[in-house]
């Protein structure tokens, strides 16, 4: 399942960090073609890789099969640092529960948990960690088809500039907006019952040191549980 590890606290999670370097490397690097993130050991890292960083990777069977990365805004992150140029000179939002959404990926594989797709558990999982740890917003620089995909499962999406050729793709900066009701759309539309977030690995609080604690539509773990409806939904 999806878990959710502070930068912080990646020292305690060694096993699990070290399988998401060579993942993003094979991901970006041997998939994708990113060579500027190349490195002789097959680690993909960089400077955004810090303590406040959020790691979300997706677990099954022992082996990391998705990841996504969450930046705090009040932070360096690639909009501020390597990107600002999409914005053509505008501001975009920053706050300390607004967050970057960075390198998303799923393995190009027919694996699914419980039947379900994992590249589906993967986006779920990012959007009902937000809930949980209490994050409003997420700035994405995306492909527009991703766009799409966002609007389509329930995220709030607000584009902050027009669409840029980056490295000749169509990259657009976005905002994109969590709320319950899309959780419940995700779980409609990929047939997802419970919570796909793994706490008990690692239970990462980025504004605390408190444990997390699933919605109360989503308490057992995925596929083991119907979810009720929230009121009004």
């Amino acid at each position: 399942m999806l878990a959710t590890i502070l930068g912080a606290n990646a020292r305690d999670y060694t096993d699990v960090m070290e399988q998401v370097w060579r993942f993003r490397h094979d991901q970006f690097v041997e998939r994708l073609g990113w060579e500027a993130c190349r490195r002789p050991d097959n680690r993909e890292i960089d400077q955004f890789d810090s303590d406040e960083a959020v790691h979300l990777p997706l677990i099954l069977d022992g082996s990391v099969v998705g990841y996504s990365r969450l930046l705090p805004t009040l932070k360096p992150h690639l909009l501020s640092d390597v990107y600002p140029h999409l914005m053509d000179g505008r501001e975009w939002p920053r706050g300390k529960r607004i967050f970057e959404w960075t390198r998303c990926i799923a393995e190009a594989s027919p694996k699914t948990i419980a039947g379900v797709p994992i590249s589906n558990i993967l986006m779920t999982g990012v959007l009902e960690y937000c809930l949980v740890a209490g994050i409003e917003m997420l700035v994405v620089e995306t492909h527009p088809k991703l766009v799409n995909l966002l609007l389509t499962t329930g995220w709030e999406v607000m584009p902050l500039a027009a669409p840029s050729v980056l490295e000749e793709s169509l990259i657009v900066p976005i905002t994109a907006k969590p709320s319950l009701a899309g959780l419940l759309k995700h779980h409609e539309l990929y047939g997802i019952t419970g919570s796909v977030l793994d706490l008990e690995l690692a239970p990462g609080n980025p504004f605390g040191g408190s444990s997390l604690s699933r919605l109360a539509f989503a308490e057992e773990l995925h596929g083991t549980v119907q979810y009720s409806r929230m009121a009004g939904e």
